[in-house]
């Protein structure tokens, strides 16, 4: 009777541990939606930055890289300002591909809300080909996917809750990806947008 009592007590607790758990989470779901709520309404009134602050922002090298194309305009239906850049070298088969999306006005803040949900859930999976994780790197959390086979690493982040920022690396591991990004000086985004 003790080995029966014993037994039931120990799946009780694990039920109730799960269940704490499932209400975790829950809360957490309802705290990100409301700082998105949050997020929007600051950044519906918000002056997206014009294209050409957006293209002076983009460096002619990034650490050895020349840039190599750029693109920048409103995204197709979504009406947004947005830039993009491709960096590479003769030398080497290494490219980045630079994207950055400015999440001011009503459209915009509304896409920034939920990118920038991307890096405030906890995630990690893992097969064969990939390993996609949530990461904090001196002080951005992103979604980082590192394909193992190709040796190619995409991270996407909303950096300062308003620009969408999607990195693909080509023939880079995530650090060398990240140590990239820092120099991108993204700082000077923020900076232009006040």
């Amino acid at each position: 009777m003790v080995f029966g009592l014993n037994s039931c007590l120990g799946e009780a607790k694990e039920k109730l541990g799960k269940a704490k758990k499932q209400i975790s989470n829950t809360s957490k779901l309802v705290n990100e939606t409301t700082k998105a709520q949050d997020k929007i309404e600051k950044l519906k009134n918000a002056v997206p930055l014009t294209n050409d602050q957006l293209k002076g922002w983009l460096p002619e090298n990034l650490s050895g890289m020349k840039r190599t194309a750029f693109k920048v305009g409103r995204v197709g239906a979504y009406q947004v300002n947005s830039v993009e850049a491709t960096y590479g070298n003769l030398d080497d088969k290494k490219k980045l591909k630079v994207s950055v999306i400015d999440g001011a006005g009503p459209i915009g803040s509304m896409m920034a809300a939920g990118y920038g949900m991307l890096g405030n859930f906890d995630m990690e999976e893992e097969d064969a080909v990939k390993h996609r994780q949530t990461v904090e790197v001196k002080g951005i959390k992103a979604q980082q996917t590192y394909k193992k086979k190709s040796n190619d690493t995409q991270l996407m982040f909303a950096y300062d809750e308003r620009f969408l920022v999607t990195i693909n690396a080509y023939k880079m591991q995530p650090d060398e990806t990240w140590d990239l990004v820092h120099k991108l000086d993204l700082v000077d985004l923020t900076e232009m947008a006040e």
